[in-house]
């Protein structure tokens, strides 16, 4: 296995009820965004597709959260950034050119191709993974689930559904026991596993179409 079957192999094993591809996706979109803005702010390749592509709100919304936790980075960097994309679009109004600047940013482009690596690795990997991924706490969000099973044609594809439903409905298991246990007549406690399945299952239901239909 090369360094990203190394890395998907860590992630399944490490994960909490969380997606392991999701969990690689954030942490490489991350180092994107340290990079950006530690060495990469006055890179002449880098400022002429942040310009070309732009920043969508929602990219825009995560450097910012990134930001306020490495304060270390300090915000010169990114109001750089901010100057030099401002600049160009004011020079676009000025010279009527065309506004639409695309469906996906600079970041997006950087995620999807994370999404691509990961997901043609997990495929590719399956084999080896199963195992591994049945005896895990990691669980695929829907959406990448949907992509390996709509591409496999082989013996593991029963094995790897079967898998997928037992995860969700120990996933559902412990949601109705978080919800049945605000009654005001229970004693116990919630468990961990319960309180980190009422803070990851959003992430596991929510829409991820726009990427994983792209990756054909």
């Amino acid at each position: 296995m090369g360094l990203v079957e190394i890395s998907l192999k860590d992630a399944i094993a490490q994960a909490r009820l969380e997606c392991p591809i999701c969990l690689l996706i954030d942490k490489a979109l991350d180092s994107t965004i340290d990079s950006l803005l530690y060495e990469m702010v006055n890179d002449v390749t880098v400022r002429s597709e942040l310009r070309s592509k732009g920043l969508c709100r929602g990219h825009v919304a995560r450097i910012e959260t990134y930001l306020s936790k490495h304060m270390e980075l300090g915000y010169m960097g990114l109001a750089i950034i901010y100057s030099d994309v401002l600049d160009h679009l004011t020079k676009l109004l000025e010279n009527h050119f065309d506004l639409d600047r695309g469906s996906s940013c600079f970041l997006c482009e950087k995620e999807r191709t994370f999404e691509s690596l990961y997901l043609k690795a997990f495929l590719n990997n399956l084999g080896e993974l199963l195992d591994l991924y049945k005896s895990s706490e990691s669980v695929l969000c829907f959406d990448h689930y949907a992509f390996v099973f709509s591409r496999l044609k082989n013996s593991l594809r029963e094995t790897f559904k079967a898998i997928q439903l037992s995860k969700h409905r120990h996933l559902i298991g412990l949601l109705n026991s978080f919800v049945n246990k605000h009654d005001y007549r229970n004693k116990e406690s919630f468990t961990p596993e319960e309180i980190v399945a009422r803070k990851t299952v959003g992430k596991l239901i929510a829409k991820n179409l726009h990427h994983w239909r792209r990756l054909k």
